[in-house]
């Protein structure tokens, strides 16, 4: 029985010194400033502690709106998707087909910030990066909900809409992270937040409600990681696994901490299932306000 013990963890021992580590690439559709980047490499330096089977290494390819990085998967990388995704879809610019979800975490909430009261204005100026996107998308339910309309300026980067959407020069109303916030406040004490986007409210913020608990539809600020066609089943379970036990590692308050989140709705959800839910979502809300996005192209 010694014996048998003893050779099982000899074999174990020379199958993790002599086995060799394969390289996974994850590519990321955001710039490494980005808000959401900081949790990601702490979650991918867990899961490179956690094992010796895969290396995982984070790299960025901004722009196209997602198309580089979605685009650039291969059998040895997984790419980043967000609600953008569902935009290039519904083009025809990508295949939804094409790509497995195989792990899922949050992104940063959105604090909806502005000068003036949502009640009683006709009116509200936001400014994001694309039209039909998860900012332009709650832009326009909250329009719904409080019976004004949006005007949506677009920008390059989320940093000229923050930079521009100021209130310095007559815009009323802008979607922003968090930290963009505690920016926005400083230039504009005016400026109030009213809303968090993410499924729980803000620790900073604990009185400020969700958009949800204010009856407000509105798109989950999701990231999903999607592996294509070319890798094995087995070789996405794995690699789903083992950043799903980092992220539990890592903590949720940590995570939260690091400017992004495992939000509840994910507790017993798998990626398969919160990819559904997110992509449908998105999919439904672009349906019910294509009219306005539309018309918000054509005054642009």
């Amino acid at each position: 029985m010694i014996k048998k013990i003893i050779a099982v963890a000899l074999m174990s021992l020379s199958v993790s010194v002599f086995a060799k580590t394969e390289t996974i690439k994850i590519y990321s559709p955001y710039s490494p400033g980005h808000s959401g980047t900081p949790a990601l490499l702490k979650i991918v330096e867990q899961a490179n502690a956690d094992q010796n089977i895969y290396k995982f290494l984070v790299e960025f390819k901004p722009g196209g709106n997602q198309m580089i990085a979605v685009r650039s998967i291969d059998e040895n990388s997984l790419a980043i998707i967000a609600p953008a995704f569902v935009e290039n879809v519904e083009s025809g610019k990508l295949n939804e087909k094409d790509y497995v979800p195989v792990y899922a975490f949050g992104d940063a909430c959105w604090a909806v910030v502005t000068n003036k009261p949502l009640t009683g204005q006709k009116e509200f100026v936001v400014g994001g990066v694309g039209f039909g996107n998860a900012a332009h998308l709650t832009a326009l339910a909250l329009g719904e909900k409080f019976n004004f309309g949006v005007r949506y300026i677009v920008f390059r980067s989320n940093n000229d809409a923050l930079v521009n959407m100021a209130g310095d020069n007559g815009v009323e109303f802008v979607i922003d992270k968090y930290e963009g916030y505690e920016g926005l406040r400083t230039k504009n004490p005016k400026m109030r937040m009213v809303a968090a986007s993410c499924p729980a409210r803000l620790p900073q913020e604990p009185k400020i409600k969700t958009l949800k608990e204010q009856g407000i539809d509105a798109p989950y600020i999701f990231n999903i990681v999607v592996a294509g066609k070319e890798m094995s089943e087995g070789r996405r379970k794995a690699i789903g696994m083992i950043l799903d036990r980092a992220t539990i590692t890592v903590g949720k308050e940590e995570i939260f901490k690091l400017s992004a989140q495992r939000p509840p709705i994910f507790d017993g959800v798998t990626a398969e299932q919160f990819y559904e839910k997110s992509i449908s979502l998105v999919r439904n809300l672009q349906s019910k306000y294509r009219k306005q996005i539309e018309e918000s192209k054509t005054s642009k």
